[in-house]
């Protein structure tokens, strides 16, 4: 298919307005030959007029009075006369023959040529004048005056004519420039449509602008484009920044772990076995046995804690230095089991059989159900986009990068923590759902409460609870990140209150 490169606004409506004003200098052309034709034949019909009177008036002197004058009335009434008005007086000076009547009352242009025959037209007294014998002896005075009239409305009605068409041109070039311009903006809507989109990140619509009719729109086109194109470049560079952060945060975690397992517990396992020791060394003291006995429950309460903060240093365990922690793979049900984790230890919290941060969180007088929904978009063995349980046959095969599944347990962590501390709900659910019709995979996460609420979720990532840091760990990994009221607080879904949710869409590239 052929292009035609844009043309310049202004030369696309000049040449369009040429292109109207020449159809209609030649239709006007046209129809003035056509009136020249009509001249023509009126012109040469009044003169054969004229000759026809002249004949019969020439012949007068062979009749009686009464047949000249009807023959006379007979011819006019036939033939008329341009221009000229016929008088006949008799040799009593009584005028026989007086001019027909004025030409009727011209229609809406009437006032036009009354105007005209008031003010414009001088009377002209020119005449000719003869006299012709009649058979009894005597004598008529025939006379021929000019009359201005028909000339004056034949000149009037071209003189419409002419402006009627002129205004029709003139009419038709403004359509046709109004129709030009407005078909030559057209795309600006979508222009503009697409600059709306653009102001709240979304820049489909600038990709999938058309190219434009003119060259002022494309070049508007064309920066627009580039500016995406630099915004994609700034948002890459930022994304690969985030997850440097990230991975840097990772790994002084991992570094911590480490440290924490190496010296804390070989100390701690050192003093455990000399606790044990001076316990069988002092069995028979018992006021120095229970201390002893006392020192080694404490050191294996903390051998305990350090575990659980390992736990959260490094959820999905450790990783050996020559492995690539972005690159490395891991099963969903990995990260599954995490969740199950995550959300059991809350529920045991809000029984009042747990201890540490959410046992502290957690009202005793209302306490929180807690519950994890697992759900897949489609099955492998089955057609359709079914929503079903995830099957746990599915989540053993299907690998995610390890990156992901610790962004989605970091940000679970998150979510959970802030509903426990700030919702006051009665329920908070976390959602995975595994999408398996689409490629690439999508795997979309949600947690959902039914509490207070959240009113401005821009200044609540100001205050820096946590939201930021979490729509940082989506965005880092190119996901779609949105939080809003998990309901209308009208009351309609059983809640005056709007709760809060909390989602995600994250894709990764699925391993051949």
């Amino acid at each position: 298919m052929s292009w035609s490169p844009p043309f310049d606004l202004p030369r696309l409506v000049m040449r369009r307005a040429f292109a109207t004003g020449l159809a209609g200098l030649l239709l006007a052309a046209a129809l003035g030959l056509m009136r020249v034709n009509q001249n023509i034949a009126e012109e040469v019909d009044a003169a054969m007029s004229l000759a026809s009177v002249m004949a019969r008036l020439g012949a007068l002197d062979q009749v009686d009075d009464r047949s000249a004058l009807a023959s006379v009335r007979e011819t006019l009434a036939q033939e008329g006369l341009r221009h000229l008005t016929l008088h006949i007086v008799d040799s009593h000076g009584r005028v026989i023959l007086r001019p027909l009547p004025p030409p009727p009352d011209p229609g809406p242009l009437g006032w036009l040529y009354e105007l005209h025959r008031q003010t414009l037209s001088a009377p002209d007294g020119r005449r000719a004048t003869w006299a012709v014998r009649r058979p009894d002896g005597g004598r008529w005075v025939v006379s021929l005056a000019a009359s201005h009239e028909s000339e004056r409305i034949e000149a009037l009605n071209d003189l419409a004519g002419a402006l009627a068409l002129l205004l029709a041109c003139f009419g038709a070039l403004l359509l046709a420039m109004a129709w030009n311009v407005r078909r030559a903006f057209a795309p600006l809507t979508a222009l503009l449509a697409a600059i709306g989109r653009l102001e709240h990140q979304d820049d489909t619509g600038v990709r999938q602008l058309p190219r434009m009719p003119i060259r002022e729109l494309e070049s508007i086109a064309t920066a627009l484009r580039a500016l995406v194109q630099a915004l994609d470049a700034a948002e890459s560079e930022r994304r690969v920044l985030s997850q440097q952060v990230l991975t840097l945060q990772e790994d002084e975690r991992h570094h911590l772990a480490r440290e924490l397992h190496d010296e804390f517990g070989q100390r701690l396992t050192a003093l455990r076995l000399d606790a044990a020791w001076l316990g069988r060394r002092l069995a028979d003291q018992p006021e120095l046995h229970g201390v002893v006995t006392g020192m080694a429950e404490r050191c294996a309460e903390v051998q305990r804690d350090i575990r659980d903060l390992l736990v959260r240093l490094r959820p999905l365990g450790p990783v050996d230095d020559g492995d690539d922690d972005e690159s490395s793979l891991l099963p969903l049900a990995r990260l599954v089991q995490l969740l199950d984790s995550l959300v059991a230890g809350w529920q045991a919290s809000a029984r009042g059989d747990g201890e540490g941060e959410g046992a502290a969180a957690q009202d005793s007088a209302a306490p929180t159900r807690w519950r994890l929904t697992l759900t897949q978009i489609g099955h492998p063995a089955m057609l359709g986009a079914l929503a079903l349980p995830l099957d746990p046959a599915v989540a053993a095969s299907t690998r995610i990068p390890r990156d992901l599944a610790l962004a989605v347990y970091r940000i679970s962590q998150e979510a959970l923590t802030n509903a426990a501390r700030h919702a006051g709900a009665r329920e908070v659910e976390l959602s995975l759902t595994l999408g398996l019709v689409s490629q690439p995979p999508t795997l979309e996460w949600s947690v959902q409460d039914d509490g207070i609420g959240l009113p401005d979720a821009a200044l609540a990532r100001q205050r820096g609870n946590g939201l930021g840091g979490m729509q940082e760990r989506v965005w880092a990994l190119g996901g779609t990140w949105t939080v809003g009221p998990a309901h209308a607080a009208d009351g309609s879904a059983g809640s005056t209150r709007p709760g809060l949710r909390l989602s995600a869409r994250l894709t990764w590239k699925p391993t051949p």
